[in-house]
């Protein structure tokens, strides 16, 4: 699938402009004051890896905490119930997870990593919508491209992009409802719906585990022990990869990779004072990148 460019090259305003660059952080401070506080219902649809799901959405602000409700109405049943933003650490972890993370688009370093610019508008769900792409500096990040609600700056789209303009995964929304949200409406809807709570810290613990080389601009944002390893998460502001060494027995002996839509799995192996591991990265990143990740961690010494 290739990407449709809403306006051509030469009409879009570069953040690089002084009156481009004004404009787009007007936007995303627009964005970041609609994910955080706006109360909305709607219905979306989710594209990756060859299917088309169709998600229920009821999102509201309780007590000042962020209360969302994602029920999946095609393909297995599916009911997701989360507490908190989740901000602390940036971890992505489905089609909705995609607004929380484009808030932080207005940040300084995000942007050292990006480029954003103003592609002109169009209509989603029949409201009127602002168009804007984060270009990646490196060959090392997906290029994402965001609507904006005119109206409320509430991304009504969003778009994962591969090399030569490919879109790997496409969220948007098909019906909008901005009125206010009842208690009732956040309640399951069935009784094996999973419970999310967002509010809990990052874990601070310490890896045994280094890499050599990261992109630019990414940064450990939570380091968690498992029985058998360590999983480190890694963030620029926009995209995430997670990192797995563990310790396995040498009768699985698999390298390799699986792409499914934008995201990526690769797994390696190494060996440590006679002690076989799997080193597995998994994100929204290039491949090249994963496998350049997994290459680079080494424990100390």
């Amino acid at each position: 699938m290739a990407l449709f460019l809403l306006v051509p090259a030469a009409h879009a305003q570069e953040v690089d402009g002084e009156n481009g660059t004004l404009e787009v952080q007007q936007w995303l401070g627009k964005l970041a004051r609609a994910v955080t506080e706006l109360e909305y219902r709607g219905l979306v649809t989710f594209e990756h890896a060859g299917m088309l799901e169709t998600l229920q959405v009821v999102h509201a602000v309780r007590d000042g905490e962020q209360v969302e409700r994602v029920r999946y109405l095609s393909g297995n049943p599916r009911e997701l119930i989360s507490h908190g933003s989740g901000k602390n650490c940036a971890r992505s972890s489905g089609p909705m997870a995609r607004a929380a993370l484009w808030s932080r688009a207005g940040q300084q370093e995000v942007q050292r990593a990006y480029q954003f610019i103003l592609r002109g508008r169009e209509r989603i769900a029949d409201r009127d919508t602002v168009v804007i792409e984060a270009r990646p500096r490196d060959r090392h990040r997906l290029g994402l491209i965001v609507n904006l609600d005119q109206e409320t700056g509430l991304p009504l789209k969003s778009m994962l992009v591969g090399a030569q303009g490919r879109v790997l995964e496409r969220y948007q929304f098909v019906q909008l409802d901005l009125s206010p949200v009842q208690d009732s409406d956040l309640q399951p809807q069935s009784a094996d719906a999973r419970r999310i709570d967002n509010n809990n810290p990052c874990s601070n613990s310490q890896s045994r585990w280094q890499l050599s080389w990261l992109p630019e601009g990414f940064k450990a944002v939570s380091i968690k022990p498992l029985n058998d390893g360590d999983m480190l998460v890694f963030s620029d502001g926009l995209s995430v990869f997670t990192v797995f060494v563990q310790r396995l027995g040498p009768e699985l002996d698999f390298k390799g990779r699986a792409i499914r839509g934008a995201t990526v799995a690769y797994m390696d192996r190494m060996e440590v004072d006679g002690v076989s591991y799997t080193v597995t990265v998994v994100g929204e990143i290039p491949d090249t990148t994963a496998q350049r990740v997994a290459a680079s961690v080494a424990a100390p010494g």
